[in-house]
């Protein structure tokens, strides 16, 4: 995975890949027979495939849509310039089939695909390529695919330029998100914004037929599809919002899959012979963040008492019911800059006790955790018990999302308990905004601010040599793992549990899923 990063830095490199249709081509189910579940009574293949998932929908709008429920539909009503292989992490080519990176890495340029028809039936031009990415620039909920774009620019009829404010290696993950989808700019113009957000006119494998809020959304196949015939004709998202619903509709077959069932369903989804749990990992982590400006643990070893007090053990089988992986740091062995040389700090109450002893933490103070969802809320609740074992007393609260950023941002808590899902496999995403100083009045909630760590983070940016840049972040994990702004905990798993005969399944860290891929 880590060698994946060398292909994307690559300058003025050229690349021709598979298209965006992970096995479509060789699932070719559409005449054959299946085996039971895969086909109806008459023999006839089964070409409905329905999924569950815990909430709807606010629009279908590629650039205004970051519920995840949402951008899991627009995973399959918009086509993006490219996606990511679920498996490998690979970037494949999808409406542009390659692309060349400028020696700088601030400019990509897509060669894009001809011959590919809208949902409507008309033809897709570069002009709607470039609408597309310059609305997606002005769009704040747009921002996890164009954050670090500046400008696109037509170069040719088959070429479209975009410029970046510097060097991001992980730009083509970012293009390959929901956020970055390509549509009709004409259609757009016709039928207002409004209706578009309700029926978009894309180049997708799907198209919207029916939309029940807070239901279902029911796709049907894209008949003008580039890639070629859609394997599975009709398919229906429907919202179950409870999790022990949603076992039971899959154990009676009134759905087809489940998107991210809670862990403590697994073992009874893998004992029964007609169901398959697919398992793999996400591109995030859950951490504490600790305010280094707020008494006591503006002191080191106060921070260090902390690490020793976060019983990590008790978080992974208490409330990932062992679906996980302890974290000693904010990268996993995929990530590029991995290290195992950071400090460690395993489970030690006596240790912890006489730490806050010498940072002259006494049990007087009471220390204040917020959290802003429920699933956070258990972590601080682990911790709260932890330090109460020791004499110390820390109140948990649990606030709005707004409330719960002002509070962060003007420093009133001691302690934030959270976690991120991100766009890529990458250290930049999962520690820039949380540690750099000039995010101080952004995401830095922990108000760490060291030029050191400044300087590592900036120069891995305008680094394009992999083994370099690797050797900056190695620096990075080791610094951070001994100042403790940020304590990670655990990385968690993504997960879809399906019916048995579905074909094709495998797990996306994001949980957006391309049913292209799929077939009965």
């Amino acid at each position: 995975m880590r060698k994946l990063l060398a292909v994307i830095l690559a300058a003025a490199m050229t690349v021709s890949l598979a298209g965006c249709g992970g096995n479509a081509a060789s699932s070719g189910n559409a005449g054959g027979t299946q085996e039971a579940g895969g086909s109806g009574a008459s023999g006839e293949v089964k070409d409905t495939l329905i999924i569950g998932h815990y909430g709807d929908t606010p629009n279908f709008d590629t650039h205004d849509n970051l519920n995840d429920n949402g951008m899991r539909i627009n995973m399959c009503v918009y086509d993006p310039l490219v996606r990511m292989d679920n498996e490998t992490y690979e970037i494949k080519p999808c409406l542009a089939e390659s692309w060349e990176i400028s020696e700088d890495g601030r400019e990509y340029t897509f060669a894009i695909k001809s011959g590919v028809k809208f949902t409507d039936g008309t033809d897709m031009s570069i002009d709607d390529v470039v609408f597309s990415l310059e609305r997606g620039m002005e769009m704040p909920m747009a921002v996890p695919s164009f954050a670090r774009v500046t400008g696109v620019e037509k170069v040719d009829d088959s070429h479209v330029k975009v410029i970046l404010d510097g060097p991001y290696p992980e730009f083509l993950f970012a293009m390959a998100l929901p956020t970055a989808g390509i549509f009709s700019k004409t259609a757009f113009e016709s039928m207002g914004e409004d209706a578009f957000k309700k029926n978009p006119v894309t180049t997708a494998p799907y198209k919207v037929a029916d939309w029940k809020a807070g239901e279902k959304v029911v796709l049907e196949a894209n008949e003008n599809y580039h890639m070629g015939e859609v394997p599975i004709k009709h398919v229906e998202y429907r919202v179950i919002t409870d999790p022990n619903s949603a076992v039971l509709s899959l154990e009676s077959g009134d759905i087809d899959a489940y998107v991210d069932v809670q862990q403590t369903s697994f073992k009874r989804i893998q004992e029964n012979d007609k169901l398959e749990l697919h398992t793999g990992d996400t591109f995030g982590l859950n951490y504490i963040t600790i305010n280094c400006e707020k008494a006591p643990f503006d002191n080191i070893k106060a921070r260090q008492a902390l690490a020793y007090a976060t019983d990590k053990e008790s978080m992974l089988y208490g409330i990932l019911d062992g679906n996980g992986t302890i974290m000693d740091t904010f990268a996993t062995d995929k990530y590029l800059g991995y290290t195992d040389k950071v400090e460690k700090y395993p489970y030690d109450l006596e240790k912890a006790k006489a730490l806050f002893a010498e940072a002259g933490v006494d049990g007087s103070q009471e220390i204040s955790i917020i959290v802003y969802d429920t699933k956070a809320s258990k972590y601080a609740q682990v911790l709260q018990n932890s330090l109460a074992e020791i004499g110390l007393k820390a109140n948990v609260s649990q606030m709005e999302r707004s409330a719960y950023d002002d509070a962060c941002l003007n420093g009133d808590a001691h302690i934030m308990v959270d976690g991120g899902t991100f766009t890529a496999p990458t250290i930049d995403e999962a520690l820039y905004s949380g540690i750099h100083s000039s995010q101080m009045d952004v995401r830095n909630y922990s108000k760490y601010s060291d030029p050191e760590a400044d300087r590592l983070l900036d120069e891995a940016r305008i680094t394009l040599d992999e083994t370099q840049r690797a050797a900056l972040y190695e620096q990075l994990l080791i610094k951070l793992s001994k100042d403790l702004p940020m304590i990670p905990t655990l990385s968690g798993t993504k997960n879809i549990a399906t019916n048995k005969n579905l074909k094709g399944v495998t797990v996306n860290p994001w949980s957006f899923y391309n049913v292209y891929d799929f077939s009965w």
